[in-house]
């Protein structure tokens, strides 16, 4: 959807991230109640939008329709490698986020090309994200726009030691 500017994310725009990822963390929660966030998220993501709108090396960009509606965000960071692989400069996309009666417009596709352009553009050897395994949309997503699985990350909870009567 050629119509909806990306642009770079300011100030204002923080309530609008806050609604938008109160959405996102639902989609997570619903597909898999392992995403289930602690009731401080919603301040401490606050106030990491208003660190992050300032950081060097973050990255957070906005799609606005009708110049006044933010539809969808995403958010990346450039890091140092781990000092044993390469690459030495390492992009990661933490979030790319559409709200659902937008989808399927081509935004989400338009929000990861201009988020990538902006860290190729601060150096980076290669761009990494993680997306949940009960996300099959997520994860066709970025197979469609050229991503490959890398490595799977495994969870175990801690066993409850509490006996059970």
């Amino acid at each position: 959807m050629e119509g909806i500017p990306i642009r770079s994310a300011r100030r204002g725009d923080i309530p609008s991230l806050l609604l938008l990822w109160d959405a996102m963390m639902r989609e997570f929660v619903d597909a898999d109640p392992r995403f289930e966030v602690h009731p401080d998220a919603r301040a401490h993501m606050a106030a990491s939008f208003a660190v992050w709108l300032q950081e060097p090396g973050r990255t957070v960009v906005v799609a606005e329709e009708a110049g006044r509606m933010i539809v969808g965000f995403a958010t990346g960071v450039v890091l140092p490698g781990n000092g044993w692989q390469v690459p030495e400069r390492l992009g990661r996309i933490s979030d790319v986020y559409v709200a659902a009666p937008r989808r399927r417009k081509g935004i989400a596709r338009r929000l990861a090309g201009r988020l990538l352009d902006l860290l190729y553009e601060e150096g980076v050897e290669t761009v990494r994200l993680a997306a949940a395994v009960e996300n099959p949309g997520a994860r066709a997503f970025w197979n469609a726009v050229g991503w490959s699985e890398l490595e799977v990350v495994l969870e175990r909870p801690v066993p409850d030691p509490t006996p059970k009567v």
